[in-house]
């Protein structure tokens, strides 16, 4: 087992443009992913009794998809609000903005669901 490492988060503008474009890297890596996997289950149909096979797989995947589009539609709230604080739509005006509470939330779910369990434990602070 792999030492966990803890990754402490800034949350100035670089950092949190950082984070969240690795977040939504990670989003459409993952819809990618489980479309691809969808498409080729639906190939390997050709009777209806491989649905009971089938179908378990293509409703997990059906879950990923909906569950990466929950994330975008978080990301997004996120940004609103980031942009909003800054009283600008321009990356210029980005200078200083703070999260609420709910903010922080958001932020920590949308890390903690990123992760997944082929990839090493990393733990994750926003200050």
């Amino acid at each position: 087992m792999s030492p966990r490492r803890k990754k402490i988060i800034s949350l100035d503008v670089d950092s949190a443009l950082a984070l969240m474009q690795e977040i939504y890297n990670d989003i459409v890596e993952q819809k990618a992913t489980a479309s691809l996997i969808t498409k080729k289950m639906l190939t390997f149909m050709k009777e209806a009794e491989d649905m009971t096979v089938i179908g378990p797989v293509i409703k997990d995947q059906q879950k990923i998809l909906n569950d990466c589009t929950e994330k975008k539609i978080s990301l997004v709230k996120l940004q609103g609000v980031m942009l909003k604080q800054s009283g600008s739509t321009g990356k210029e005006g980005f200078t200083k903005f703070t999260l609420t509470d709910d903010d922080k939330k958001l932020l920590d779910k949308l890390v903690k669901d990123g992760e997944s369990d082929d990839l090493p434990s990393e733990n994750y602070q926003t200050k």
